[in-house]
């Protein structure tokens, strides 16, 4: 009984340590480079080590898809916004936020590799979405903070800011390509509709 406790803390660590691992090699061989063998180099473990926590590589797949929902579900947990947000304000919000995003990018990395492989495997992409799905609280809070900021009809808009922060990330982490973030957000920002305008 006192050696199963023991080992449960053991083994989920070293599934973690795996999940993570299999992050690190997608972001850098691609979904394909993904194996076994590449997990046990990766972490110095001896061959055939990752096969007793993963045994297929669907298994393997899913400790990975698995910890990438998990860690985007974990950056949902923001600070509360203020009542009201000046458009400046808000930009800086957003391009912090981003630029906290970006100290993981190989979990962006190794999620767009996903999203591609798997674009056509609805098992894989509802995991990758998150439980309960990410994208919809994603507009949710961008709704609440266009209508902070005071912008007419907040909902139209909250699903085009929530794409144009995944352009804006993509863009970075793909094309390792720094860019003024704080200030393309105040300028979209500035050209909604506002019954309360704080233009940059």
């Amino acid at each position: 009984m006192i050696v199963a406790m023991t080992n449960r803390p053991m083994r989920a660590d070293r599934r973690a340590n795996i999940a993570a691992a299999g992050v690190r090699v997608i972001a850098t061989g691609g979904v394909r480079a993904l194996t076994h063998r590449a997990i046990d180099a990766e972490l110095g473990l001896p061959t055939g080590s990752t096969s007793y926590y993963a045994r297929t590589r669907r298994d393997l797949i899913t400790l990975v898809v698995e910890r990438l929902a998990t860690r985007t579900t974990t950056d949902m947990s923001g600070a509360a916004l203020p009542d009201k947000i000046a458009v400046p304000e808000a930009a800086m919000m957003i391009a912090r936020w981003m630029d906290a995003m970006m100290t993981r990018s190989d979990d962006h990395l190794a999620r767009i590799a996903l999203h591609i492989e798997y674009r056509t495997d609805p098992d894989t992409l509802a995991t990758l979405a998150g439980n309960p799905p990410l994208r919809p609280r994603l507009i949710a809070a961008a709704a609440n903070l266009l209508r902070k900021v005071g912008v007419d009809g907040p909902a139209t808009y909250a699903a085009d800011l929530v794409a144009l922060m995944d352009s804006l990330l993509m863009q970075e982490v793909v094309k390792d390509e720094r860019l003024n973030i704080e200030a393309i957000v105040c300028a979209y920002l500035s050209g909604l509709p506002q019954s309360d305008a704080t233009h940059c």
